[in-house]
């Protein structure tokens, strides 16, 4: 399979992040609420792969070494802390337990659905296994890339950072 353009990739994690917020939102009669709780699990929660650049570069920002997932080559590897389907059984027991309180309980379903349908289309797209996005697995495997990816991944991966020269 060849790999989905970025700009696509964003598309439908965007588009289904407002899908997922709008569905909880429509349920409950809080469009709004739903709405940005999605897109925050579905769409902002790839904020952590710029939390990942800061953690191996610093305050230094460079558009164009974040595009090119510098910070993943540099350093051989993948913590995206908020790619977790351990979150999932946590929100929705929040959810549950804040059920009397109706607004916040709308705010975690849709933001739990959105981290649900980004994380779904991750494995798909990007083809990494289900237990990638599991962050007690990667720490297991002390986020190593070369345990992360599949071999043919991992040998275009240090194609990669040969062409970069990292």
């Amino acid at each position: 399979m060849t790999a989905v353009p970025l700009p696509l990739h964003l598309f439908i994690h965007f588009t289904l992040a407002v899908l997922a917020g709008f569905s909880v939102g429509y349920y409950y009669n809080k469009l709004k609420i739903g709405i940005i709780a999605g897109i925050i699990g579905g769409f902002l929660i790839d904020l952590d792969h710029v939390l990942e650049y800061f953690l191996v570069y610093g305050w230094h920002f460079n558009i164009i070494y974040f595009f090119q997932g510098r910070e993943f080559l540099l350093s051989d590897k993948i913590h995206i802390y908020f790619h977790a389907w351990e979150y999932l059984p946590i929100l929705l027991i929040l959810a549950w337990l804040l059920r009397k309180k109706k607004t916040i309980m709308i705010f975690i379903l849709a933001l739990t659905l959105g981290i649900f349908f980004h994380l779904t289309t991750d494995h798909f797209i990007n083809q990494y296994p289900w237990r990638n996005y599991s962050l007690i697995y990667r720490v297991k495997v002390n986020f190593s890339a070369p345990r992360l990816l599949s071999p043919e991944q991992y040998q275009n991966y240090i194609l990669d950072r040969q062409e970069l020269n990292i």
